[in-house]
């Protein structure tokens, strides 16, 4: 077999890929049924819906609600402004709360009205006779239980947040009940609403009675203690806190005082230490005294010149006596100057004590008078404070018996609930239009979901993502037909006018449709490919079963045989279906040659079209395939075919579920690997391409889609047109 000459070379030219608004009409084309069932029962549902729906009135009553402190009387005053939007939530929790809807139930008679009660209606008086509150002293009965529920369910409460208006709606079938249970609802509010505002206020007031008579108490033993305090220390009311503060400025500036007393007298302790020392020179007041310093000036002039003569004249001389008694009074001088600057220094030393020790005392003095001072202070404070605490408590207790008489509320109806003369909802061409809008969109959006999820192979653009740019042929979907098949003599029976079982012979049914014409292209194609082979055996395989396999195998056995000499064989020993493609029964094929009982002359069975013969798979029971598959008998089996037949066609089983097809790629020239648009997936065809490839046998010559649905291709564009006519 001359291997080193195959080769695989690309026919067709790189698809373009879909846009997106191709692949999505390609997803409603290949869903459409779906989407339309999806859209038609959301459609009907609508209106189904819209139609049996009963009207319904939800009047709408505004509440003004402000917080505490914001009425007449009130004894918070307005100190939650800042909880308001807080309060506001409170009050709209109440509104929905189970008690209020129960009043407004009992109050109303609800557990009689159908509309709230539904079969219960109109049952025994069993709640007792109702309060204008609302109120009763029995539990609900099982009526008023459903009324209750069915408020509680129709009632909206909306809130502005912009304001401090709330808005109260309940909707009911009867426009007047409606606004009678909306107005009710608001009314008992209110009313529960000031109630327990006004036993809040006089248990308030209970309460700062019984803290009064303490506080009181209090306030007379603290005006004792300070008016005891007063006498025993003779010290005078100092007018709050005037007096206090000029005592503790006093204290400071002595303090003040002190400290630099203090420093002067270190100071000056330091220098007389200096001066015993023997440093006396270093001191300041020696060193910087300006008679001191004329004294040393002329001192070491005198010195100097005094030096100088005794060098020259002597000792003895008369002008060195004078310059040396000249010294001598200069020294005397400064010796006395520095004597009268340190005992200046000693004075001030001695005024410098005095004047610590004295305002030390000042401050001792001054400090016991602050202390009391400062325990007057606190006394005066708490008696103040006992006083005023009274006095606002006292006044307390006079608002909240003015509040609780008063009939101010911080919640008024703004705006009652009024009869409405047309029903609130149901909207019913809206809901139909949303219904149709909805159902539309849906549907569409059902077909491109399935369509996401789908991993089957459906288009060029999938098989180049899968293999990249391979040689592909699309072959459109196959027509349904019937072909007579002629009479043949011998030993195999011919079924005439036979609907075929796994194949359709549209080649020869339809010889003009589109089909048709891409099975010849096909055939182009892998005649290009193995174009220096002289006998040519091709192998047909595809993923899994149901793929078009025989189909694309006997169709284009139709088309090889018009060319040369072609034998298909049905190398499919598990399921036949060549011969039943074909209308004929062959009893003798693969089985019995491979196994030695009979010849390849005596298999061969003529299909009834020119040039094109059959070989079956015959008589193989169930664990022989892939034994006769794999045995030296096959190879040996096409090679006699190869010698015999210009075009040799093998029709392989399924590549993933069984190894027969890989044995036979390595006995072949070539491989058409067929998929089938919507049913393969891509790992079933990319791991069959991989199995193929593996085992280095034949090449893929060409990947066949079947099925497919490609734009822009016209097979059938000269079909049935008439010859022109020539004069």
């Amino acid at each position: 077999m001359p291997g080193d000459r195959r080769q695989t070379i690309e026919i067709q030219a790189e698809p373009q890929p879909n846009p997106a608004w191709r692949r999505a009409i390609d997803a409603l084309r290949h869903h459409w049924k779906l989407s339309v069932l999806f859209t038609t029962c959301v459609i009907a549902a609508s209106v189904a819906m819209s139609l049996i729906a009963k009207s319904v009135y939800e009047p709408t009553a505004a509440l003004q609600i402000d917080p505490p402190g914001t009425e007449a009387f009130s004894l918070q005053g307005n100190n939650n402004a800042d909880n308001s939007a807080e309060y506001v939530g409170t009050q709209v929790k109440n509104l929905q709360g189970g008690p209020l809807a129960l009043a407004v139930v009992r109050s109303l008679r609800l557990d009689r009205k159908p509309d709230f009660a539904g079969k219960l209606a109109g049952g025994s008086d069993e709640a007792g006779t109702s309060h204008p509150d609302g109120k009763t002293d029995l539990p609900a009965s099982p009526a008023e239980k459903v009324a209750e529920a069915q408020l509680r369910a129709r009632t909206q409460v909306m809130r502005d947040s912009s304001s401090r208006l709330v808005y109260v709606t309940v909707g009911a079938h009867d426009p007047v009940l409606a606004a009678q249970v909306t107005n009710k609802l608001t009314e008992l509010f209110i009313a529960r609403e000031y109630k327990a505002r006004h036993d809040a206020v006089m248990q308030s007031s209970e309460w700062l009675g019984r803290q009064l008579d303490d506080i009181r108490g209090r306030m007379e033993q603290s005006n004792r203690t300070l008016a005891e305090f007063q006498k025993s220390t003779g010290i005078a009311p100092l007018g709050g806190t005037q007096g206090t503060d000029t005592f503790s400025d006093r204290m400071v500036e002595l303090n003040r005082q002190l400290m630099t007393a203090q420093g002067d007298r270190i100071q000056l302790e330091a220098y007389l230490k200096r001066f015993d020392g023997g440093a006396a020179s270093s001191l300041p007041q020696i060193s910087g005294s300006p008679v001191v310093q004329q004294l040393t000036e002329k001192l070491a002039e005198v010195r100097a010149e005094l030096t100088n003569n005794l060098a020259i004249y002597g000792r003895n001389h008369p002008l060195a006596k004078k310059l040396q008694n000249q010294a001598d009074e200069l020294q005397k001088q400064l010796d006395a100057q520095r004597s009268a600057i340190l005992a200046d220094l000693r004075t001030s030393y001695s005024a410098s004590r005095k004047r610590e020790s004295m305002v030390q005392a000042q401050v001792q003095d001054a400090s016991k008078q602050l202390m009391l001072v400062g325990q007057y202070a606190e006394l005066k404070k708490e008696a103040d404070a006992n006083a005023a605490l009274y006095n606002s408590l006292f006044a307390k207790i006079k608002e909240a018996g003015i509040a609780a008489e008063s009939k101010s509320s911080g919640i008024r109806v703004v705006e009652p609930a009024p009869v409405l003369d047309s029903p609130t909802r149901p909207h019913r061409l809206r809901n139909i239009a949303a219904g149709v809008f909805v159902g539309i969109f849906g549907g569409i959006l059902l077909a491109l979901l399935l369509e996401s999820v789908n991993r089957t192979v459906r288009t060029a653009l999938d098989v180049r993502k899968l293999f990249g740019p391979v040689p592909l042929s699309l072959v459109p979907v196959i027509g349904v037909g019937e072909r007579t098949v002629p009479n043949r003599s011998g030993p195999f029976i011919a079924r005439k006018s036979a609907k075929r079982h796994n194949a359709s012979l549209f080649l020869l049914d339809r010889p003009q449709s589109p089909e048709a014409e891409a099975l010849r292209s096909l055939y182009t194609s892998v005649r290009l490919a193995l174009h220096g082979f002289s006998r040519e055996v091709l192998l047909v395989a595809s993923a899994h079963p149901g793929e078009g396999k025989t189909t694309m195998s006997v169709n284009l056995a139709v088309v090889l045989a018009e060319r040369g000499r072609t034998c298909i064989v049905d190398a499919d020993l598990r399921r036949e279906g060549v011969a039943p493609a074909f209308g004929i029964h062959i009893p003798i094929g693969v089985g019995e040659v491979l196994r030695g009982v009979a010849t390849l002359e005596e298999a061969l069975a003529q299909s009834g079209i020119p040039n094109l013969y059959v070989l079956g798979t015959g008589r193989v029971s169930a664990d022989e395939p892939a034994r006769l598959i794999s045995s030296d008998a096959m190879g040996q089996l096409i090679r006699e075919l190869r010698a015999r037949f210009d075009f040799v066609l093998i029709d392989s089983p399924p590549v993933l579920p069984y190894s027969d097809s890989l044995v036979l790629s390595s006995l072949a020239d070539g491989v058409l690997l067929i998929g089938r648009s919507g049913v393969t997936r891509r790992d079933a065809m990319m791991r069959a391409m991989e199995l193929l490839q593996g085992v280095r046998g034949a090449p893929v010559l060409q990947v066949v889609l079947n099925a497919a649905q490609q734009e822009g291709i016209d097979y059938g564009y000269y079909q049935d047109k008439e010859p022109r006519k020539t004069a």
